[in-house]
């Protein structure tokens, strides 16, 4: 195995995930939503609103990101932004109940597509493989 690969097989499963995810969400019905949008839609699922600021944070995106991804979702009417009531400076963000009806749609898909991942792999080896790449620091 050449070692110098790694990155390129890690892009390779990310492209082809992204692929399984976007015929995924075909499957059920959904358009306009990218794989890029997950994450945002993850942490709304787990939190009932969060700011602009926090979800960048959470999910590792600079701001410019995060706030053409959300304007995708506010006009797809799954998120709704609002003024904070205290300081105006600050966006909250919460879903809308379309939005809210995403969540087992995408449990659903993430269920699918770790079947898929981990296909063939024993426990023990799922484990291993994880922390090997949690060790990886960039």
């Amino acid at each position: 195995m050449d070692e110098n690969k790694i990155l390129a097989v890690i892009g390779r499963i990310h492209r082809s995930g992204n692929r399984f995810i976007e015929r995924e969400l075909k499957q059920h019905n959904i358009h306009g939503i990218a794989p890029s949008h997950g994450d945002i839609l993850y942490q709304l699922f787990i939190r009932e609103d969060i700011t602009m600021n926090q979800l960048s944070c959470l999910i590792d995106k600079d701001k410019s990101t995060i706030t053409a991804l959300v304007d995708k979702l506010v006009r797809l009417e799954y998120v709704k932004r609002e003024q904070d009531q205290t300081d105006g400076r600050i966006f909250r963000l919460s879903l809308t109940t379309r939005g809210r009806e995403l969540k087992p749609v995408f449990e659903a898909v993430s269920s699918a597509l770790l079947a898929a991942v981990y296909e063939g792999f024993a426990p023990e080896e799922k484990q291993l493989l994880l922390g090997l790449l949690d060790r990886i620091k960039l």
